[in-house]
């Protein structure tokens, strides 16, 4: 889809930087900035939801009992993710709930999703920086979202990942 708008220079002047320094054309740039605001920023405020950074975030984990982590976690999993699947996807499966974490692998900067489809299973691996109270929070938010679907599936915590196998 073709179409033309106006933007201010300062704007203008920031893609343009960004651009050169991610090696992409201005275009493509705008492009992936809509992408993000259609599956996932303009969700935000809906749901009360704030970026925070990961050193922050690793800060409070690091700050935390494991039993409060897990605790928060459940309660996170269980709760906006599934209004955010309704909200975007209109029906909560499986399908929906894998590509919620995909768009916040993508967009929330929390950590990297990445996806391997073998002959009768699937794994999903979810990387990050946080630690092992970070792979503690991601495993109880992923058995959270998932849980009520009734899926049969495992996870796995390490120190800087978590795999979830179906």
């Amino acid at each position: 889809m073709t179409i033309s708008f106006r933007i201010s220079e300062t704007a203008f002047k920031a893609l343009q930087e960004d651009a050169k320094k991610h090696n992409v054309s201005i275009n493509t740039l705008a492009n992936q900035l809509f992408v993000t605001y259609s599956e996932y920023d303009r969700f935000l405020s809906k749901f009360r939801m704030i970026k925070l950074s990961a050193p922050t975030f690793k800060r409070i984990l690091n700050a935390s009992t494991d039993d409060a982590i897990v605790e928060a976690a459940k309660g996170a999993g269980a709760s906006v993710p599934v209004s955010f699947i309704l909200a975007q996807k209109g029906e909560y499966n499986l399908a929906n709930a894998i590509e919620y974490l995909r768009t916040m692998g993508a967009h929330a900067n929390l950590f990297d999703f990445t996806e391997s489809i073998g002959t009768g299973t699937s794994t999903i691996t979810l990387t990050h920086d946080l630690g092992i109270h970070g792979s503690i929070f991601l495993a109880n938010y992923v058995d959270a979202l998932l849980k009520p679907l009734g899926s049969e599936y495992k996870i796995l915590k390490y120190p800087d990942a978590i795999t979830v196998k179906f």
